[in-house]
């Protein structure tokens, strides 16, 4: 991805200010390329939602007015921005990137970034009766560094008009609403994939709780159905992990199915499916006495290698097994 065009608006709600910017920003500058290059990597590591924009919505009338008039159309969307902050109680000030993106197969798209400001220490050089003195200050209008992930953003495909969404959360009449989808866009997309392994995981625990599986084993099937299903089909399948863990225990299932059914999941990984098969391909436990135990995937149902017993006293024993060298990872 590379930006083609850009432009910069100040979203001041500590001042009840939109400053907006009259030129775009010049691509060829120094410190504007190096910031905007970072811009694009990260991208490429965001978690998003997806949805389709509507063409009868007002954020795509501006968008489809980019071309030929970009910096009024940008200006529009700030003021669409800075309006739904303004009566948001805790939506944070910040700088709104609007910019025209290109790939290598030259599909164009939107996208806005919002740059929530970031306080940070720094000098200022000021005078005392006539004597010069270097001062430590508060500056509450610092961009995030060149390596932190984006906060908030909003892609569209020019073409297709399918969006991608990263956003946070933020208070509205007291109620916490979404921020883009819901106050902007008027967009419902499925949750991101982190979001659907939280339904998954909190639909086990609560079932399991009401039939009193132990948590830890609960939590390890899940685990390993979800890498299962990820690494053969690249979806998360709902049903395989009803299985492994509630196994004949119909009623459970049946709870289970209930409350997924009552959420947005869908199964699907829409993009990135290498690095959850990475993320789920170890088990990782952390013990009361302290000892943290990290097992692959492969062999955590290999007894020949790993077993947990319950005692008869309620504790459990860990038990590892034909091991044939231990290396130090000092």
């Amino acid at each position: 991805m590379k930006i083609t065009k850009a432009i910069l608006h100040i979203l001041d709600k500590d001042s009840n200010q939109l400053i907006v910017s009259q030129s775009p920003l010049v691509l060829s500058e120094f410190s504007v390329k190096e910031y905007l290059n970072s811009v694009t990597k990260r991208l490429d590591k965001g978690e998003f939602k997806y949805g389709v924009l509507s063409e009868s919505s007002e954020m795509m009338s501006y968008i489809n007015g980019l071309d030929e008039e970009f910096v009024g159309q940008s200006q529009h969307i700030a003021q669409m921005v800075f309006d739904s902050m303004a009566i948001s109680e805790d939506t944070p000030s910040g700088d709104l990137l609007v910019c025209i993106l290109e790939n290598d197969k030259l599909e164009r798209f939107f996208c806005m970034i919002k740059f929530n400001y970031k306080p940070s220490y720094t000098h200022m050089v000021t005078y005392e009766d006539d004597m010069m003195l270097n001062n430590i200050i508060l500056n509450k209008t610092i961009f995030p560094s060149t390596t932190q992930k984006i906060e908030e953003c909003v892609i569209v495909n020019l073409d297709t008009k399918e969006t991608k969404i990263i956003e946070k959360k933020y208070s509205f009449e007291g109620q916490k609403r979404l921020f883009f989808t819901e106050r902007l866009l008027q967009i419902d997309p499925p949750p991101t994939v982190s979001e659907k392994l939280k339904i998954v995981k909190k639909a086990v625990k609560e079932v399991g709780k009401r039939y009193n599986e132990d948590e830890y084993i609960s939590m390890s099937q899940t685990q390993q159905a979800i890498f299962e299903s990820i690494e053969s089909e690249g979806i998360i399948d709902t049903e395989k992990v009803a299985e492994a863990v509630f196994k004949d225990n119909h009623a459970a299932k049946d709870e289970y199915r209930e409350i997924i059914i009552q959420t947005k999941f869908t199964e699907d990984i829409p993009e990135n499916i290498p690095k959850y098969e990475k993320k789920y391909s170890k088990q990782k436990f952390k013990l009361d006495n302290g000892i943290e135990l990290s097992i692959p995937s492969d062999v955590f149902n290999d007894q020949d290698t790993v077993e947990f017993i319950n005692n008869p006293d309620g504790t459990i024993s860990v038990i590892i097994k034909n091991i044939e060298d231990i290396m130090s990872r000092f």
